[in-house]
């Protein structure tokens, strides 16, 4: 720990050294190329909106129409506000603007002054905007084109929330892993034309109208940083709450063990209460009626095996999905919920195996896909908070009435406890230390090893 702690403090104190490394733009279309003595700051694409039938947007000054093929300029709009509407015909992107019209493959809108931002609906955006074909359904695609320390402006406050000062190690502590999990991801969605999803499919952002000057603060002040293990930027995963115990990723998701992501106890002491433990999501419940639950089954049991089948590695992970009763049985008609049980638990006590019976048959429901399974009668949250749950029951004789569980925590629990890091923040620990506890083992550095 003294080394860790060591290389985090001699790595912060690099961070007014150099800038951060530059991003490559995803995926060009074939035969874009940067034009002589052109900037092209556009260096990490956020997929905005997809398979959208028609996408209008708009610069708030002066600003060009390119060619996302060639880089020619289609058309200048002179006036700030000035809309550009944009429909699929084909193959092509057909748009509308300046007073002009023309179809392409991608098209571009750049503010001709980059402090100039771009919107669309009630967001706007720094950098630009790129418009393409979707590559799934026959709609549009929308992507924000921008630097990626802007990026993590609009991302910061919306995952870690805005808080006081005091609190300001913890918002430094978001920045670095919201950073890291970009540069480690990136190009990760290229088959969709952009390196990252705007929503929790990777990192809640919404652009530059609502940041926040601590958040930005923090952002700015850490600006450049990562986290690396082996020399590679780490998988920097996070979550709002993990009831006071991070998870070992290989038991909660198919995927290889992790050194630096693995269970621990969240609280100073062994056995102590957790740092995360006035979280009003340390404590919940969540009940449903049999009729409820069986409904529920019929859609998510299906979806379940579906997820499955679309891994080998998945399947491998978790074993058989479905074992039928007879013959008959048919594994995408669950038919009544007849009996709920854990039958087994991961290292730091969330569900790793859920047996669901049904009148077809047993489904075996591993790690972190038991919340998809069974999400809340509400909706809200749209799956179950944690995987650390124990199910209460309640029989009639033989004929099972009502289940509930009740749960600690909110999300995987894997890396960062959001929750944890403000309060360890509260009681005086730096963004290094805070780093140190829940990626044990990554060292900050520089994406360029300067």
């Amino acid at each position: 720990m003294r080394r860790i702690s060591a290389l985090i403090v001699l790595a912060a104190g690099l961070a007014g050294c150099a800038g951060p490394k530059r991003l490559p733009p995803v995926a060009p279309p074939p035969g874009d190329r940067e034009r002589p003595g052109v900037s092209v700051p556009s260096l990490l694409g956020v997929g905005l909106l997809e398979n959208e039938a028609t996408v209008d947007m708009q610069a708030e000054g002066p600003a060009e129409l390119l060619d996302g093929r060639t880089g020619v300029v289609l058309v200048r709009l002179a006036a700030g506000g000035e809309r550009v509407s944009c429909r699929r015909d084909g193959d092509e992107v057909s748009w509308r603007g300046g007073g002009r019209d023309g179809r392409t493959t991608a098209l571009v809108l750049r503010p001709l002054d980059p402090v100039v931002r771009v919107s669309q609906g009630d967001y706007e955006y720094r950098g630009e905007f790129l418009v393409i074909c979707a590559s799934r359904g026959g709609g549009l695609t929308l992507v924000n084109n921008v630097d990626l320390e802007s990026y993590l402006k609009g991302v910061v406050p919306w995952e870690i929330g805005r808080h006081p000062a005091e609190r300001m190690a913890a918002l430094q502590a978001q920045a670095v892993a919201a950073r890291t999990y970009t540069v480690a991801h990136r190009g990760a969605r290229r088959d969709h034309g952009f390196d990252v999803f705007a929503s929790v499919m990777d990192q809640v952002y919404k652009g530059a109208a609502d940041e926040d000057p601590l958040c930005n603060q923090a952002v700015d002040e850490t600006a450049g940083l990562v986290l690396q293990a082996g020399g590679d930027e780490i998988e920097a995963y996070y979550s709002a709450c993990c009831g006071g115990t991070s998870s070992n990723i290989e038991e909660v998701w198919a995927r290889e063990a992790r050194s630096y992501l693995a269970a621990a106890d969240d609280g100073p002491d062994r056995g102590g209460q957790a740092y995360c433990a006035e979280s009003r999501h340390f404590h919940w419940r969540e009940q449903w009626t049999v009729s409820q639950l069986t409904d529920t089954l019929g859609r998510t049991l299906p979806a379940y095996l579906d997820w499955l089948a679309e891994s080998p590695a998945r399947s491998r992970w978790a074993g058989p999905g479905f074992s039928p009763h007879d013959g008959s049985s048919n594994a995408r008609r669950p038919g009544r919920l007849l009996n709920l049980e854990v039958a087994g638990r991961t290292t730091s006590g969330r569900v790793a195996d859920l047996v669901i019976t049904t009148e077809a048959g047993v489904y075996h429901i591993r790690g972190d896909r038991t919340r998809w399974v069974m999400p809340p009668v509400s909706g809200n949250p749209f799956i179950l908070r944690s995987a650390m749950f124990d199910l209460e029951l309640e029989w009639d004789g033989s004929r099972l009435l009502r289940v509930a569980v009740r749960g600690r925590g909110y999300g995987h629990g894997i890396g960062l406890c959001q929750t944890g890091a403000l309060e360890r923040a509260g009681q005086g620990q730096s963004f290094q230390e805070i780093l140190a506890h829940y990626y044990p083992g990554a060292v900050l550095i520089r994406p360029n090893g300067e």
